[in-house]
């Protein structure tokens, strides 16, 4: 080999061993740095690991107890002001009773006995039908006369009986229903509780089975909790116009004040003009018949209506077409009465 053959491969060889060299100082000090990652990310897990298995000091539990008794204070009272807040709500949202009946209704000559009985007729054997009396005993409620121990109150030549047949009946139960069929809707648009005396004409409740509604779930030994009674008809017999039947007697059935009569005339006379003015039917003067059974046992101010002629086309024809102006003026005139 010549000499310059051998200087280079003693070059190219020392080379060789320097890059060798390097490389394994390399490899050395990433092995080390390695090793010391690792074994620092040990200890750091070790350290978190053992702060998660101390125990909770006693000032940190004393603090936890608190703040859940604060929690759960503020919870019952917060349950406590929701449910004073219901009550105050049901409190208010109390609604003032009105009873609205529609006069008549099925005729007794359809009834059976067992609907009589139901209805709250009694049958009088000295008379030989069916019926019930006129009043109560003076001062009571539901505790019927028999004859004596009452006002007397009833029409010429008549007596405390009242037989069902004079209830009877063709034309005007439909009429009167849906007048008070209407009423009622306005009224409970206006906040109201409506107690109907008959919802159909398959029903003739008895004057006591009517003014039974009066009372809370017809609970006649409770105090009566409806403001106001409106006995719905209409009338016949030749005329025309719309009217009330006014009360002017003493009448001496429990619950009754001082004021009865005259209360009972107000709220007739705010109706009867409001049913005038929304249909254009003549407003006739009250009419006098302070002897109706209705007025010897209703315990609550009471309209009696009498409302057009069912026997006079003209005012038939707008009985049969205007029920829902006659039902939005009686409920008007209610709501109008209790404000005032």
């Amino acid at each position: 080999m010549s000499d310059e053959k051998l200087k280079l491969f003693t070059k190219i060889a020392a080379v060789f061993l320097v890059v060798a060299v390097a490389f394994c100082i390399f490899a050395i000090i990433s092995s080390n740095k390695q090793e010391e990652y690792m074994e620092r990310r040990r200890i750091e897990n070790e350290t978190n690991i053992a702060k998660l298995q101390q125990p909770i000091l006693e000032s940190d539990e004393e603090e936890n107890t608190e703040n859940n008794a604060s929690e759960i204070n503020t919870s019952e009272n917060n349950t406590s002001e929701s449910l004073e807040k219901t009550e105050e709500v049901f409190v208010n949202e109390e609604k003032t009773v009105v009873v609205i009946d529609a006069g008549h209704g099925k005729s007794s000559s359809q009834m059976s006995d067992e609907e009589k009985i139901e209805a709250g007729y009694e049958y009088n054997s000295d008379t030989g039908n069916w019926g019930e009396w006129r009043h109560y005993k003076n001062g009571t409620f539901g505790e019927n006369c028999n004859g004596t121990g009452c006002t007397g109150l009833c029409p010429e030549n008549s007596s405390c009986w009242y037989s069902i047949g004079n209830g009877d009946r063709d034309t005007e139960p439909e009429i009167t229903l849906n007048n008070a069929l209407a009423a009622k809707k306005y009224l409970e648009q206006m906040g109201y509780e409506v107690r109907m005396t008959r919802t159909s004409n398959d029903e003739n409740p008895s004057m006591d089975k009517r003014v039974s509604y009066c009372f809370p779930d017809g609970d006649i030994t409770a105090s009566p909790d409806a403001a106001v009674y409106v006995c719905i008809h209409s009338n016949a017999g030749g005329g025309s116009g719309t009217s009330y039947i006014s009360l002017e007697e003493p009448y001496t059935q429990n619950f009754i004040d001082d004021e009865y009569v005259s209360k009972s005339n107000r709220l007739g006379d705010i109706l009867n003009t409001k049913v005038s003015n929304a249909t254009g039917l003549s407003q006739n003067s009250p009419i006098s018949s302070p002897y109706l059974i209705l007025f010897n046992k209703c315990p609550v101010p009471i309209a009696y209506l009498e409302i057009g002629f069912f026997d006079n086309q003209s005012d038939l024809e707008i009985l049969q077409s205007s029920s829902d102006e006659i039902g939005k003026a009686i409920a008007e005139g209610i709501d109008e009465y209790l404000k005032n």
